[in-house]
């Protein structure tokens, strides 16, 4: 069993080009995930773990920090 089958989801739809589903279908054939939406769901995982709002907002407090110590 998956550990996604234990974990209550959400179905969202998600419209992508031509060429990334592509590359999704060949992740999955190449045997990497069972189907080009767990591929889909794991690129997400991967993509909000290094996006977060904490993680942005603290990106941006150290621009701003930076640009104030170089108008001085």
């Amino acid at each position: 069993m998956d550990l996604c089958d234990k974990i209550p989801m959400k179905t969202i739809t998600l419209e992508c080009p031509d060429r990334l589903h592509e590359q999704l279908v060949k992740l999955a054939a190449a045997g990497w995930f069972k189907s080009p939406e767990d591929a889909a769901l794991e690129a997400v995982r991967r993509y909000l773990s290094l996006h977060s709002v904490e993680l942005q907002e603290k990106q941006i407090m150290a621009d701003v920090q930076w640009a104030l110590n170089e108008c001085r």
